[in-house]
């Protein structure tokens, strides 16, 4: 039987409610929930239902700043370059200076180099990280910023890497006090670990629907602090089904940055994923991921995984159910294959979209070709770490020392 450990990439399996209800939609209403006939107002109350949802598992201030994207990388984006769009219109003499983390995902890297190549005058600071922990001071974070040309701050809450998990409160609490927007990347983070934009201050905060939210691919969204519209700029335009009169988009929220027809589907799974979470409490599902991490993090502790070398803290309070591995004989690729085929474990191979990060750690090329990850959600079970552990041992073992060269696992056995 195949195990999956690619929860950071999407959750898998998704709590069976996720499924009836995209399934029921598609059935039985269909509707893109802008109209004035039933089946429209019943779709229209759906996605009402899973802001409020997503508004109360973040202890946001208002649902209707909520806003549905794509995914995660759509909420970036729209957070990225509309905010550093209302600051060159605010003002056209001014510097513009982003500050962000080495741990970042190109979903922020490379919107940020995109904004470089094609606005002038924008600047970058990236601030390096614990070579070993991948944990950020927040000191250097605050030194990083330029009072007067610093328009947003954004940190990757916890790393798709290393599973590190930023101090975003301590960062979110001073660029409060120096009034410089700060966005969260909360891809790893959110339903896996507390989140709360108003505690954390966080400005704004882009998430998946599809990963810890346990949702479907295709949903995402962008929350933004209530007040601060007006220094987020719009990044496309056209039907809200609202002020259709007018050839100018509306500004209400959240029509404000959500152009055309929901993902209303997609919606109605993200939204009975959001009620999963919120029924057991992310607490819970906490609790459970860092009971997952143990048997990991002892056999780590005691070099039983057969030279396998973990990137990241091995403090299980310092990180996600996030965990990566390089080998001295054994490229990513090749360790990723013998575990799916020796094992049935699967997981996921290379850079992670996330160079810097593995630059960071010594496993970028040229130096390396990234690492081997393995990654919990809320359906993984201590057996399978336990298999997984066990895998990794028997691969190491087989092979440290010397290349690839023998098949290894039952399953490889049996071939």
């Amino acid at each position: 039987m195949l195990k999956y450990f690619d929860n950071a990439a999407t959750s898998f399996p998704k709590p069976p409610s996720v499924a009836t209800a995209m399934y029921r939609f598609m059935t039985e209403n269909g509707a893109p929930g802008r109209g004035t006939y039933s089946s429209a107002r019943d779709a229209g109350r759906l996605i009402v239902q899973c802001r409020e949802r997503i508004n109360r598992l973040i202890n946001g201030a208002e649902p209707n700043n909520v806003i549905f994207t794509h995914n995660t990388t759509d909420a970036l984006n729209l957070a990225i370059k509309g905010v550093m769009e209302a600051a060159r219109l605010a003002s056209r003499t001014r510097k513009l200076h982003i500050v962000s983390t080495s741990m970042e995902h190109n979903s922020v890297l490379r919107p940020v180099n995109a904004l470089i190549q094609r606005v002038g005058g924008v600047e970058w600071t990236k601030v390096d990280v614990n070579p070993s922990t991948g944990l950020v001071d927040p000191s250097d974070v605050r030194r990083a910023i330029r009072p007067g040309e610093t328009a947003l701050v954004a940190v990757n809450h916890a790393s798709n890497v290393t599973g590190t998990i930023q101090p975003v409160g301590e960062v979110g609490r001073f660029c409060r006090e120096l009034d410089v927007l700060y966005l969260v990347d909360g891809a790893q983070s959110l339903g896996h670990t507390l989140v709360d934009v108003a505690t954390m201050n966080i400005d704004l905060l882009a998430f998946p629907g599809h990963k810890g939210l346990l949702g479907p691919t295709g949903t995402g969204g962008l929350y933004l602090r209530p007040g601060i519209e007006r220094r987020v700029a719009t990044v496309r335009e056209g039907g809200t089904g609202s002020v259709s009169e007018q050839e100018v988009h509306p500004t209400a929220m959240p029509d404000r940055y959500e152009a055309g027809s929901h993902n209303t589907v997609g919606i109605a799974g993200l939204s009975e994923g959001v009620a999963w979470l919120l029924e057991r409490g992310v607490e819970r599902v906490r609790a459970h991921e860092i009971e997952l991490m143990r048997p990991l993090l002892e056999a780590i502790d005691r070099d039983e995984l057969g030279g396998f070398v973990l990137l990241g803290s091995r403090h299980a309070a310092d990180r996600v159910g996030v965990f990566s591995f390089t080998h001295e004989s054994i490229e990513p690729q090749e360790a990723a294959v013998l575990l799916e085929n020796g094992f049935g474990i699967l997981s996921r191979a290379g850079l992670h979209c996330a160079p810097l990060a593995h630059r960071a750690f010594g496993t970028a090329p040229p130096l390396g070709k990234g690492a081997v990850r393995l990654s919990f959600g809320p359906f993984t079970t201590l057996e399978d770490v336990r298999c997984a552990v066990a895998a990794l041992a028997e691969i190491g073992d087989s092979q440290r020392g010397h290349p690839t060269t023998q098949p290894v696992g039952q399953h490889a056995a049996k071939r």
